[in-house]
Parts: C-alpha cells; sequence; structure tokens
C-alpha cells in the first residue's frame, strides 16, 4: 500500500521552478539569477501572504494562489531573456502574467479560474512492469533516478511514479484538462516504455469511470519506419490499427533510429510511403516530434525543414509540428530568414518556402516549449506570436508534455494570465492573444481537428465519475495531500548532467 508523506516529511516546493525543465530529451538551460531571484522572492510572497492569512505556508503553495505568487514574481524579477533592444519605447517586456499582487483567494480565483475546453494533445505516462525495464536499462536508469524537485511520490521505485495510477492524478483529477492525447516516445517493441496494449488499457479503464464511455482520451500510434522490421512492418501495423479503430494520430519521431540515424517526412523510402498509407487508411494526421534534438541522434532530421514541403504536397493532410520546432539553445525573436536554421524560425521558413498559408494543414503545438519559456515572457511572446502569425490562430494546439513535469494546471494557469503588450505585437504585426484565441488554443482547435465536438464532449464529461474524483480530491484538506505539482521525470540540469556522467554521456532509447 502507498504510504502518504507526514505534513512535516513534504517539501516547500513552487508549483513551479523558474528556468527550464527538461522533458527528458535534452538538457535544460542553466537558471539565470533572475529565475533565481523570482524563486526567492516567490517564497518570501508566500510566507508573507499565508502569516498574514493565517494559513500554513506549504498548504498555500500547492493552492492557486501559489501559482499566482509565482508568476508575480516571475513579473517582478524580470526574468525575460529577450533582446529588450527590440522592444518598443517604454515597454519592458513582450508579455507579462495578469494576477493579482496580494494573492487574495477571492481576486485569484476571478482572475485565474476558467472554464476554458482544454484538449491537451500530448500526454505520457509508462509502464513500470513492461519488457522495456531490462531491454533497455540504461532508459530505466534515466527515469529512475531522483531528481530534485521530484519529492511528491513516495514510491520504493520511481518507476511506480511514472504510471498510469499517477498519471490520472496529474492530468485528470489536479488539472482542469477536459480530454488528452496519450503519446509515446521512439523505440522497438520490446524497448517501448508504453505498449500500445498498455496505452488502450488506459483509455480502457479511464473510459470506465463514466457509463457514458466519454472519450477522455485519445491514442497515437507510433511510426517507426526505420527500425529494424522494415518499412512494410510498420505499413502493415499501422493499417492493422486503423481496422480497428484504436488510433486518432500517427506520433513520428524523424531524428530517431536505432543506428542513431533519423529520416524525413519527404523521403521517398521511409517518409513518403508513411504519409501514403495515413492517406489510404483516412488517418490523415501526422504528429511529428521537431526541435528538441533527442540525445544520441541526428540534429539535423529534428529539423521541421520537410513540414513544408509534405504539406504543400499532401494538402489533404494534417501535419502537426510537436514543440513547434523550439531549440532549447536558441534565443526566441521575431522572425528572421537569415537566422532559421533552429527553433520556432526553421518550420517559419519551412512554411513560407512552400507558401503553405496559415491556418491550412500545418499545425503547431505547445508541448515542454511553453513550459520552458513561461519563466521568459519576452521570448514566449515572440514564439506565440510568431506561431499565431505563420501557422494561423486556428492551427495552435495546447499541448504540455506531462506528466514528466507533473501536472499541467500551472501550465494552464500561467497561459490564462499570460498578457501580450498590445505595442509589442504591434511593433512585430502578431494577433493579439485574446482570450477568444486562447479558448481556441486551449481546445478548440485540437477539437475540430480530432473531430471532437466540444460542446457535446463537455456534456459527456460533466460529473462523470472523472469529475466526481476531481472535485473529491480538491475538497479535501490540504494537509491530506502530496505536493501537487512536482515534477514526476528527469527535469533539471544537474541531475540530467549526473546521469550523463553516469552511462557514457549519451542518450539511449530502445
Amino acid at each position: 500500500m502507498r504510504r502518504k508523506k507526514t505534513d512535516a516529511e513534504l517539501p516547500l516546493l513552487l508549483p513551479f521552478i523558474p528556468g527550464q525543465a527538461s522533458n527528458g530529451e535534452f538538457l535544460p538551460r542553466a537558471r539565470t539569477l533572475q529565475h533565481i531571484e523570482a524563486e526567492a522572492r516567490a517564497l518570501e510572497m508566500a510566507e508573507h501572504i499565508s502569516w498574514k492569512r493565517g494559513i500554513d505556508r506549504r498548504r498555500f503553495l500547492q493552492s492557486a494562489g501559489g501559482i499566482a505568487v509565482t508568476l508575480a514574481a516571475i513579473n517582478l524579477a524580470g526574468c525575460d531573456s529577450g533582446d529588450k533592444q527590440t522592444l518598443p519605447p517604454g515597454v519592458t517586456s513582450g508579455a507579462t502574467y495578469d494576477v493579482p499582487a496580494d494573492a487574495d483567494p477571492d481576486a485569484v480565483c476571478a482572475k485565474l479560474d476558467g472554464d476554458e475546453f482544454i484538449f491537451d494533445v500530448q500526454t505520457h505516462h509508462v509502464d513500470p512492469m513492461g519488457p522495456w525495464v531490462k531491454e533497455s536499462p540504461a532508459t530505466a536508469a534515466f527515469f529512475r533516478q531522483y531528481l530534485p524537485g521530484d519529492q511528491s511520490c513516495s514510491e520504493a521505485d520511481h518507476l511506480d511514479c511514472l504510471s498510469r495510477y499517477y498519471y490520472t492524478h496529474d492530468i485528470f483529477l489536479e488539472s482542469d484538462t477536459s480530454i488528452a492525447v496519450l503519446s509515446d516516445t521512439p523505440s522497438g517493441d520490446n524497448g517501448d516504455p508504453l505498449s500500445f496494449d498498455e496505452m488502450k488499457r488506459t483509455r480502457d479503464i479511464i473510459g470506465q469511470l463514466s457509463p457514458k464511455n466519454n472519450g477522455r482520451l485519445r491514442l497515437h500510434s507510433v511510426v517507426v519506419p526505420n527500425d529494424k522490421p522494415g518499412v512494410q512492418y510498420a505499413l502493415d501495423r499501422m493499417q492493422a490499427r486503423a481496422e480497428a479503430m484504436d488510433v486518432a494520430a500517427w506520433k513520428i519521431y524523424t531524428p530517431w533510429g536505432p543506428n542513431g540515424k533519423g529520416w524525413f517526412l519527404d523521403d521517398p523510402v521511409l517518409g513518403i510511403p508513411i504519409i501514403e498509407k495515413a492517406r489510404s487508411v483516412g488517418v490523415k494526421t501526422i504528429c511529428a516530434h521537431k526541435g528538441l534534438p533527442l540525445f544520441g541522434f541526428e540534429r539535423e532530421k529534428a529539423s521541421p525543414r520537410d513540414i513544408g514541403v509534405v504539406a504543400k504536397a499532401y494538402p489533404d493532410m494534417n501535419f502537426v509540428v510537436y514543440h513547434s520546432g523550439w531549440y532549447p539553445g536558441t534565443r526566441e525573436g521575431a522572425y528572421d530568414p537569415a537566422n532559421a536554421e533552429l527553433g520556432v524560425n526553421s518550420l517559419v521558413k519551412s512554411l513560407l518556402d512552400n507558401n503553405v498559408k496559415p491556418n491550412t494543414n500545418v499545425y503547431a503545438e505547445m508541448g515542454s516549449t511553453w513550459r520552458n519559456l513561461m519563466s521568459d515572457t519576452t521570448q514566449a511572446a515572440h514564439v506565440l506570436g510568431k506561431l499565431l502569425k505563420y501557422c494561423g490562430e486556428d492551427n495552435v494546439l495546447w499541448g504540455t508534455d506531462c506528466i514528466w513535469t507533473g501536472s499541467p494546471q500551472p501550465q494552464i494557469v500561467a497561459f490564462r494570465a499570460f498578457k501580450m503588450d498590445p505595442q509589442f505585437a504591434q511593433q512585430y504585426g502578431y494577433p493579439l492573444l485574446t482570450d477568444d484565441v486562447k479558448r481556441k488554443v486551449f481546445g478548440l482547435n485540437a477539437a475540430r481537428l480530432y473531430g471532437v465536438d466540444p460542446v457535446a464532449q463537455t456534456c459527456k464529461i460533466e460529473r462523470d465519475e472523472v469529475d466526481k474524483l476531481r472535485s473529491s480530491w480538491l475538497d479535501l484538506d490540504g494537509a491530506t495531500h502530496e505536493p501537487r505539482y512536482a515534477s514526476r521525470g528527469p527535469t533539471d540540469r544537474a541531475g540530467m548532467q549526473r546521469w550523463f556522467a553516469n552511462n557514457g554521456g549519451r542518450w539511449q532509447l530502445g
């Protein structure tokens, strides 16, 4: 039986730590002095507010007020690493967080609560008992390492903290997420941390919590045409899964390969057959990992340069660019065709070079990208502005890459509170990030892509067993909770460097 930690044992953690947080696919940049200052300010503000209101500081930090003070501290610390010389006169940041300065509970609820239809198109968990644990010991060791910041799980084996149980807790009990897509990682069959059968089991278990078969969970099927069984094996499996109506979309990782060699979607041997098969079976959405170069594999193949090519050639297909091409080593600014080798600019260049218009068949997904730019508001404003301008306000999708960084609720609240400066938006020709646009990004765009009626879907899930569990969970006394928002996966720079040092400096998956 799981042992819950006592209140004295629980760590004193912010809902999220300012700075970058890896999803396990890249080494995050070191936190700046401003990020460290923001963390200290948030803890000080929490101390003052909780003392003033006569509540425990730890419990306060587990509330929406804890998220509010963290965002307010980012405003105060000036965490931007964007190029301030490009800001309009009198503008100090491309965006700020609109949060109550004193974290008054009523004010926080008024500002940060929402009723949006939230469709998270990128979520993950692992199977702690799967064959991959023995087949891929380096990967298992990577997930098992106990990193600073992840103290929200009292399991003896840290792999259990990434299981179906915690997935359901983080995504559906501790966040406002309405429905989600469960995705997978690239690997051979025996090295897969989450097999397709286990993905279906998760979907079915969550589906059983409603007599209406509420459809809270959709599934990706990962396609690996360059794995040892060969392209035909991948095509046959696509056919079988489509016929069983188990697949909402296909997921591909072009930088990955069993021999360290990736591929491109416009490759006539590996890429084009996948597109043609998806087209013929009628599951016409392909989600491609782009940006975030996987350790040990081809950085070149993480480029979205092929996206515009295939989108132009297959206008009846939909191509979702996971992570929007974001590259953790780049500083995001306005689009510059002379500086478009890496980052979101590389996606924009691919679209412009191939005359792919906004709001057509290329979608930008924000998983990990938004989490890593939340603490740098000018860079975040540039990225959101570019995606809304060049992909279109109907084609930007909400994704969080959770549960690697714990519950997605801090990301949700931050996006609600994010306010782009109107002068900044005007200077760069960015659409304003209005509440209506946020609703589209949060879920309405993905609902259209996946053929979901958001009104009917909301009726299905209202007061289902998941919703009742969520309400009951949130009504519990805060002292009985483990920390709500702490990271589940390998996220901090020092911890990942330790793992590299112990594993030959190379990431091995599968």
